[in-house]
């Protein structure tokens, strides 16, 4: 059983494992890994904080809702680029308290601009007041902000950024990141024997993820051979490529870090099989937009997504409840707090803890299965697709644990 949630809290049963020996005949077919949307809006970047715009909706306000005894405070922004996301995320909170709460829970929003440099005194604000769990803020700034002008103890906070923010002890990222996205697709390359990689990366990617992800090769058994740049503006790709020529003839599998709009470039001239020749395999990432999908170059490319399909358990509820159906921040607010319930229901109004967070069995929610790590990322299972005829069919769905 997955920790602090099961099938039956949102009324799904659980995901019907489809591996298969889809690597065989591909020859030099690339297998990317990239990201769908979800209702509508591209899930792409795997909804690295809340960088979406929509100035038309009004600012979420500081309020409370639900009243009992166990509070959790949402730190959310009121910046008119992040208001629609942040309205999502609040009333997928509200869903989630209606749904799970079970009359346990109250939530404290506390609403504010993410350049006024409030975030650390709202958390010092949600300790004094016996606050169990922080989710939020939005910003990676304001989560260095908390880190250094804060200090244990204070809740566990859930932060609405991406993997890729740095963290702090007792911090969690609540959003995956395109090295999730890539390290899943590692995961499917080194069990086909595919196993020495090379990483082609947009010059300037940071270092720091280009570390995380050579450290996740590694420990799902794969070889990182090296790393070629790649200009972001796509000029003389040709020649970048040949600078690493050594290092393609060394490897069978190649991992692509980027989305700009030298990317579609990228998997053209790799496809054609001028460099690399003893690659068959290929892994992109969420950073990737959606319409290299219909490019003639990615027909039979793997990508691997993280998971929406128990979005639809919450969808109906949700349209009545707000009149719109739920994106993938919504799923986000509402995750947070279905594991606050969780635990509450399980262990009582002192259940949210470190231990209880990090337990290797994870949660399964509305965003699907997802664990959060003792050093301070999450990992996130994804889907695994196949796009044929600029669509995305399912090869492999997100297991049923870690």
């Amino acid at each position: 059983m997955i920790r602090g949630l099961t099938a039956n809290d949102i009324g799904v049963d659980g995901p019907v494992a489809a591996a298969g020996a889809w690597l065989a005949g591909t020859s030099r077919a690339l297998l990317v890994l990239a990201c769908a949307g979800l209702a509508g809006c591209p899930a792409s970047k795997l909804g690295e904080g809340l960088d979406a715009s929509s100035s038309s909706v009004s600012p979420v306000t500081s309020s409370t809702y639900g009243s009992g005894p166990v509070t959790v405070t949402m730190l959310l922004p009121t910046d008119a680029a992040l208001r629609k996301k942040a309205a999502d995320i609040a009333d997928g909170a509200k869903l989630a308290l209606d749904d799970l709460g079970a009359g346990q829970l109250k939530i404290d929003f506390q609403a504010f601009s993410s350049t006024s440099g409030q975030a650390a005194s709202k958390v010092q604000t949600a300790v004094a007041g016996g606050s169990k769990l922080i989710v939020g803020p939005a910003t990676n700034a304001e989560v260095s902000d908390i880190i250094a002008r804060t200090s244990l103890p204070r809740p566990p906070v859930l932060a609405l950024v991406a993997n890729n923010s740095a963290g702090g002890t007792h911090i969690w990222p609540l959003y995956g990141d395109a090295i999730d996205s890539a390290l899943e697709g590692v995961g499917v390359a080194v069990a086909a024997k595919q196993k020495n990689i090379v990483v082609v990366h947009e010059a300037g990617f940071p270092a720091e993820n280009l570390l995380r992800l050579r450290e996740g090769i590694r420990l799902k058994g794969g070889t990182t051979i090296g790393f070629v740049p790649y200009p972001k503006s796509g000029v003389n790709l040709p020649g970048a490529f040949a600078k690493g020529a050594a290092v393609f003839a060394k490897a069978n599998t190649i991992v692509l870090l980027g989305g700009g709009e030298a990317i579609g470039q990228v998997i053209d001239i790799l496809a054609a099989g001028d460099f690399g020749q003893s690659i068959a395999t290929a892994i992109a990432t969420s950073l990737i937009p959606e319409e290299i999908y219909k490019r003639p170059s990615a027909q039979g490319l793997m990508v691997a997504i993280p998971s929406t399909s128990d979005v639809s358990v919450i969808a109906e509820r949700f349209k009545a409840k707000f009149g719109r159906s739920p994106s993938y921040d919504a799923a986000i607010g509402y995750d947070a707090i279905a594991i606050a319930a969780g635990l509450v229901r399980s262990g009582g109004a002192e259940a949210i803890t470190v231990a209880n967070l990090t337990s290797t069995q994870g949660f399964r929610a509305a965003t699907g299965l997802f664990r959060f790590r003792p050093d301070g990322r999450i990992d996130r299972r994804m889907v695994v697709h196949r796009i044929e005829d600029g669509k995305l069919k399912v090869i492999q769905e997100e297991g049923d644990g870690f």
